[in-house]
């Protein structure tokens, strides 16, 4: 049970939120949250949202805080400030590297500014395993291991961010190689829902069935011969 249920990055300027933005980052919030649970072992955090807001969106409320935290009961806001103009003008790769910077940079803030070292601890080892793996979003979700014909085999469901949209696939590893793939569904960024509607996935009669709600479309069911039938 991953103990910081979410983090999100947010996109404001003088008029509303920026929902493109938030949609477009959604993937690298996702890793930032994973990260986080792979070393975080402290207090139960609900949600983590890191603020990106324009000055002039401050200028509108003057006594709000602005780059400084806030926490309680569960929830860790930062309120960060951004030239939405400047990164307008990045390209998509420096948009990435700057919201992980400036993201993790105002995390660890808040982490020593509330008092958490278990938390300063996951951000740090989350910012430099995100950039070992080139903060690629892209994710496991389910996975089973099964036997067929005297062989070991992985299936697995996995996540993956592009620029157009989130798409997932289905592999299935023999000996750490992929002997089969196939793609499986799609959903526009920013639906949240995607990224938790594969809930297991078995094999039972030379079929792959991957479960979930039916108004997602699921479960999935996939045949699954080794070795495959050639024409």
């Amino acid at each position: 049970m991953n103990k910081i249920s979410r983090t999100l990055f947010w996109f404001e300027d003088e008029n509303e939120v920026i929902n493109e933005l938030v949609h477009d980052f959604l993937g690298l919030g996702t890793l930032l949250n994973r990260l986080l649970n792979e070393k975080y072992t402290g207090k139960k955090i609900q949600f983590i949202n890191l603020d990106f807001s324009t000055p002039e969106n401050y200028n509108r409320f003057p006594s709000s805080p602005k780059e400084e935290p806030h926490y309680y009961g569960g929830h860790l806001r930062y309120y960060g400030v951004f030239d939405l103009e400047e990164f307008s003008n990045l390209n998509w790769k420096e948009k990435t590297n700057f919201v992980w910077e400036h993201g993790c940079k105002n995390l660890i803030k808040s982490a020593k500014i509330i008092g958490n070292t278990d938390l300063l601890e996951a951000v740090q080892y989350a910012y430099k395993k995100g950039l070992k793996i080139d903060l690629n979003p892209d994710y496991q979700v389910v996975e089973t291991t099964f036997e067929l014909n005297g062989e070991k085999f992985t299936a697995a469901v996995w996540i993956n961010f592009k620029r157009d949209g989130m798409y997932s696939k289905l592999t299935v590893e023999n000996n750490d190689k992929i002997v089969f793939e196939k793609d499986l569904q799609g959903a526009e960024n920013g639906t949240e829902f995607f990224l938790d509607m594969y809930k297991g996935i078995e094999f039972k009669n030379n079929v792959i069935i991957i479960k979930g709600p039916k108004d997602a479309g699921l479960p999935l069911k996939i045949p699954f011969k080794f070795p495959p039938e050639t024409a």
